[in-house]
């Protein structure tokens, strides 16, 4: 699979490419790196989003290069996805129009695209796009081996969730050798750099920090007032759950974001032999075995009764 998307990307001119929506430092991280690998070739690149990034990801080295558009009608030979094929997961529309790539490690991604290359034994889409850079024989920048650095540093959780793998260490490594990175700097910026707004965000939603089944699974609330009232957007909250998942004895996590009028953002975080996933499908959501989420239309007191009874159906086994 790699070679045949080498030959496409080789066989280019003009070429998209699109990252999910609300974006992680992932797919933000892996489209820029790849972004600067295609230019090197010689493409014409348009990084086209539909979600804006929130702080740290904006700081990412050749961050100026992501645009917030369509990319229909535009003139384009080949379109790349990452994380996820479908018109939906980008809220990119007439994708059909296109010969497109889906470049993903999620299990639950779509294959509807031409080419879909998904890996779920890569930690992060970041491993994926190194391997893709090997393939197209590019130098492997200063920029470019930071964005790498970060999309995988950011999707193990530097290096401590259970996606940590021999190889998403050996590809970290290898980053760091062929880019010169110093990998200090790009988790300072990842996981040490939060302004005061957020650490009182953190504040309030532990506030809402609630322990069932004999704190096996932990419940937290952010709602759109926290948000209003500060300068912090909702993506910035994503990490705040990984505090509660630490606690000893918490088996899973389920973290409620209020985003619209009767509308809820879902994260679920677990630990051992909980699925995250397994609770994500039965909303049609998706992710990995210990992070996933999906959206709930409704009012709190039913998303939050809801999607806790599955849990605890789940951990009474």
């Amino acid at each position: 699979m790699k070679k045949e998307i080498a030959r496409k990307i080789f066989e280019a001119k003009n070429i998209a490419l699109s990252s999910h929506i609300r974006p992680d430092a992932d797919c933000v991280g892996s489209g820029i790196a790849l972004c600067l690998m295609l230019e090197q070739l010689g493409k014409n690149v348009s990084f086209r989003n539909s979600d804006r990034a929130s702080f740290p990801i904006t700081e990412f080295p050749g961050f100026d290069r992501v645009e917030y558009k369509q990319i229909y009608p535009d003139n384009f030979d080949l379109v790349i996805l990452l994380e996820g094929g479908s018109e939906d997961r980008h809220e990119q529309k007439n994708l059909s129009e296109y010969f497109t790539i889906n470049i993903d490690h999620h299990v639950t991604s779509s294959t509807i695209s031409d080419l879909n290359w998904i890996d779920p034994e890569a930690s992060a889409v970041g491993e994926l796009i190194f391997d893709l850079g090997k393939e197209l024989k590019i130098e492997f920048t200063k920029e470019i081996g930071f964005n790498l650095y970060a999309a995988i540093a950011s999707d193990t959780g530097s290096f401590k969730y259970s996606n940590t793998s021999y190889h998403a260490l050996k590809t970290a490594s290898e980053v760091v050798k062929r880019s010169g990175i110093e990998p200090h700097l790009v988790s300072d910026l990842i996981f040490n750099s939060n302004p005061a707004e957020k650490v009182v965000l953190i504040r309030k939603i532990l506030a809402t920090l609630e322990f069932h089944h004999k704190g096996e699974m932990a419940f937290i609330f952010c709602s759109a007032d926290f948000i209003d009232s500060g300068s912090i957007d909702d993506y910035e909250t994503e990490d705040i759950i990984s505090i509660v998942r630490s606690v000893i004895g918490v088996k899973v996590v389920l973290f409620l974001k209020e985003i619209g009028s009767d509308l809820f953002r879902a994260s679920v975080r677990s630990k051992g032999d909980f699925s995250a996933s397994a609770i994500a499908a039965h909303f049609n959501g998706g992710g990995h075995g210990h992070a996933a989420g999906f959206f709930f239309t409704g009012k709190f007191a039913e998303a939050k009764k809801e999607i806790t009874n599955i849990i605890l159906d789940q951990l009474k086994g």
